[in-house]
């Protein structure tokens, strides 16, 4: 990894290249999918419970904060 790259990462990690503000506590945060990407970050946490009400997706300590899904087989 390079600087640049290296500074990209950085940057959405301190939200510095927001994308929106999380619905749940306000603060920027970055969605890799609004910014133009076929992927994002979340796309690798386990899967939580989410209210439908957002229209945005939440910031890592916020959607880290939500209950796991519980898979019953």
């Amino acid at each position: 990894m390079n600087d640049a790259e290296r500074d990209t990462i950085m940057d959405k990690l301190s939200s510095k290249k927001a994308t929106h503000d999380c619905p749940e506590c306000n603060a920027q945060t970055h969605c890799d999918i609004a910014a133009g990407k076929e992927t994002c970050w979340c796309f690798s946490v386990e899967k939580r419970e989410l209210d439908s009400q957002y229209k945005h997706c939440l910031c890592r300590k916020c959607l880290g904060n939500k209950e796991l899904i519980s898979v019953v087989f």
